[in-house]
């Protein structure tokens, strides 16, 4: 048996795996238990019209390699303005968000919106930016929440402002950005806040997932029902008996889904992996237009809305906005953990969401994927946005999918395969 790879898993780090083996030369098989491809399962076609979900603008800074990749397999991306607008709970804006008509610079939305706020909002980046200036000089284990303690931002941009956009960026609430490592997840803010265009795939996630996993054996529709191991070769099986043995194997799927490793060889990993936390969190694709600003010339692609007192807040995305299939029609929102509930008759999708927690203790797990992966004789190998570090999720994803595809070629780069479980 010569470089067989099987792909547990087809979110953005199965797909990118697969894509990477196959393009070494190797032959790869691809198992997936939804019946499509993960990384657009939760896609919708609403009047025709594309809706990723969760709906990925992109930027050259902080997401290169899947632009990369993208690029790589025929994709092409329009840039699109990204602007945001700060409301109460009934819907009063307070903040617009623009841009200069010459020097593209960011700039309150209109002349209406100039006062207090905005100076303040104004005087918070500004000290948002020597946060990340002076993180760049720490050690890299300063958490978010100790970042603040140290150098504190307005409550007003942080809570009305900042604290949204991660939200958005990472689709998680704000216990666990705190605990996040600050130089990570403020370093992608300052670069997204100031580069001048994000962009967008044109076809959307379904279009790049498809492209990805062109040419590739695929067994989507069934879950892994058992994976065995001996010194030569692992043996891969999902529910309908379909499979084989493979040389090698890359397990792309959450670290709370790796029960199939059973109580073999793996089962002390898997031990050790199942105390990665995870966070549920629900994104509803609605049209319930009590979430956006009550005023229509107020509405941007990022609409934030909190209550008064900045303790709880939500955001909604205008998909129309930037995905060009929805340009002229009705109105499409997205809303992470909304405050309450939209319209049941305006809802058109509710789709559950996980996502790995970052804490203090994640750098040691994901030193301890490295040493298992770096082992000579190693066949079995971990990847996912939750198994590299870093942020956005989906950059991480390709970036662990292109280290692991690395350890393999290096593998087979040094000759005869080795014979342990391992």
């Amino acid at each position: 048996m010569t470089n067989s790879i099987a792909v547990i898993g087809s979110g953005i780090s199965g797909l990118s795996a697969a894509h990477a083996c196959r393009k070494a030369g190797w032959k790869v098989t691809l198992f997936e238990k939804e019946s499509t491809l993960g990384m657009a399962a939760h896609g919708l076609k609403v009047d025709g019209g594309i809706v990723d979900v969760p709906l990925r603008v992109m930027g050259e800074h902080a997401w290169q390699h899947v632009l990369a990749l993208a690029t790589e397999v025929g994709m092409e991306t329009f840039p699109v303005n990204v602007y945001v607008s700060c409301s109460g709970l009934d819907g009063n804006t307070w903040f617009r968000s623009g841009r200069f008509p010459i020097t593209q610079w960011p700039t309150v939305g209109s002349l209406r919106f100039l006062g207090p706020r905005a100076l303040r909002l104004g005087l918070g980046l500004s000290g948002l930016a020597r946060l990340t200036r002076w993180l760049r000089q720490q050690n890299g284990a300063v958490s978010l929440a100790d970042a603040l303690k140290e150098k504190p931002i307005d409550p007003l941009c942080w809570r009305g402002l900042i604290l949204p956009l991660l939200k958005t960026i990472c689709t998680c609430e704000e216990e666990h950005l705190l605990a996040w490592p600050a130089h990570q997840i403020l370093g992608l803010l300052h670069g997204i806040l100031h580069q001048s265009d994000l962009l967008r795939l044109r076809g959307g996630t379904a279009k790049l997932a498809a492209a990805l996993a062109d040419g590739i054996q695929a067994f989507p529709g069934s879950p892994i029902k058992r994976l065995r191991s001996n010194r030569k070769s692992i043996s891969v099986e999902n529910s309908r008996g379909e499979g084989g043995r493979f040389d090698r194997v890359i397990v792309a799927v959450q670290a709370n889904q790796l029960d199939f490793l059973g109580d073999g060889p793996y089962a002390e990993e898997r031990h050790t992996l199942a105390a990665i936390p995870y966070a549920n969190g629900e994104l509803i694709v609605h049209r319930d237009q009590r979430f956006m600003p009550a005023r229509r010339q107020d509405w941007t692609a990022l609409n934030f809305q909190a209550d008064e007192a900045l303790a709880r807040s939500m955001f909604t995305v205008w998909v129309n906005t930037v995905e060009p299939s929805l340009a002229d029609k009705a109105p499409v929102f997205q809303t992470w953990n909304p405050l309450y509930s939209p319209d049941p008759d305006l809802v058109l999708a509710r789709i559950p969401m996980q996502r790995a927690v970052v804490t203090k203790h994640t750098a040691a797990l994901l030193e301890q994927i490295r040493r298992w992966h770096a082992e000579p004789d190693r066949r079995l190998f971990y990847c996912g946005s939750w198994a590299f570090p870093g942020v956005p999720l989906l950059e991480s994803g390709v970036e662990s999918a292109r280290s692991v595809v690395g350890s393999i070629k290096r593998q087979y780069q040094r000759g005869p395969d080795a014979t342990s479980h391992g």
